[in-house]
């Protein structure tokens, strides 16, 4: 009689979900597998032998990825995040200085919009102005600052900038805020800085 034995390599599901696909560029739905070498016996698997690893394969293009990329964000992650923070922040910096100006209502809403992933209106702000009003940001621009690139957190601290100084002016609890909300995104000082002063300095001279 003809025995037949070898090994063979067998994937089993530990997880799915939804991941960023670096190949693909998108969110796309994911299976968390582990791999694991088996002594067959006339093809049948029969011992479970060594562990060959953990990977992610992509279920849309079947690329495969270390585990460490379900660490980055998701698109819909990051604009839950940025829509939540930017809301905190357009109330923040409107009712820093005590005094709410219609050209700042009318600011805050088009940089909501700006970074935003869904539709704002005057009356989403309306509602924000009292529901938010007297929070700390920190935590929701903490967060958006980990997920962000360098360009993006420059990005949103120029727009709490602008947004001081759409009534006019900036005074120093508008700046101090500024400063405050550089710090959050996690960007040095220096760096806080010399955003807010090119942005002033860009402002002044429109």
């Amino acid at each position: 009689m003809l025995l037949v034995w070898g090994f063979k390599a067998i994937s089993r599901t530990l997880s799915e979900g939804v991941f960023y696909c670096p190949r693909e560029g998108g969110d796309r739905p994911y299976r968390h597998r582990s791999a694991r070498k088996w002594f067959t016996f006339f093809w049948i698997p029969i011992m479970p032998l060594k562990e060959l690893g953990k990977f992610v394969e992509c279920s849309s293009c079947s690329s495969t990825f270390y585990p460490s990329v379900l660490s980055a964000p998701t698109t819909a992650k990051i604009a839950d995040v940025t829509t939540i923070a930017i809301r905190h922040l357009a109330v923040a910096m409107t009712v820093a200085d005590g005094v709410i100006e219609e050209a700042e209502k009318q600011y805050a809403v088009e940089i909501v919009n700006r970074f935003a992933s869904v539709p704002y209106a005057m009356e989403n702000f309306e509602i924000d102005l009292v529901e938010l009003r007297g929070t700390n940001p920190t935590d929701q621009l903490e967060e958006l600052g980990g997920i962000l690139t360098e360009q993006g957190r420059e990005q949103v601290l120029t727009a709490a900038v602008a947004l001081a100084a759409s009534d006019g002016s900036v005074d120093f609890s508008e700046l101090a805020l500024a400063q405050k909300v550089g710090s959050d995104l996690s960007m040095s000082a220096a760096h806080v800085k010399g955003v807010i002063a090119t942005t002033t300095e860009h402002l002044t001279q429109d």
